[in-house]
């Protein structure tokens, strides 16, 4: 019997984990440049940012396509997070979070850039939040 228990008590836990989560990258924002174009591999086309308390309906309406980000981040309960992915077509290529006290992302709002066009000029507001804009 105290098997038992043990083992649906184990299988509980393992049910409600999370076991996919997106991993955290930190940029170097000394140069006062992020160039997404550089930093980021593999073959991609567009980068999206996902901005907080997103879920997976505002999700696809950025990206165009289906992309559990409810599973794969703690975008859609935090704020103190940016979920950004790299696509080519409807395919996700890569994606991470950044925390927002590192480069803030969601100050561009929830959208997506060209690789091309994935420069970005970090700029603090008055409280030395690290802001963004596009170059």
């Amino acid at each position: 019997m105290n098997r038992f228990i043990v083992l649906l008590l184990l299988f509980a836990i393992v049910s409600c984990a999370k076991f996919e989560t997106a991993p955290t990258r930190i940029f170097d924002i000394s140069s006062g440049v992020v160039d997404l174009s550089i930093e980021l591999g593999g073959n991609w086309d567009k980068v999206c940012f996902i901005t907080p308390y997103t879920d997976n309906e505002g999700a696809k309406e950025v990206l165009g396509f289906d992309f559990n980000v409810e599973d794969k981040s703690s975008i859609s309960i935090l704020d103190g997070i940016t979920l950004v992915i790299a696509t080519k077509g409807s395919q996700v290529i890569e994606y991470f979070e950044t925390p927002r006290s590192n480069i803030d992302f969601s100050s561009l709002n929830s959208g997506c850039f060209s690789k091309f066009n994935a420069k970005f000029k970090v700029v603090k507001d008055n409280n030395g939040w690290p802001n963004v804009q596009n170059t």
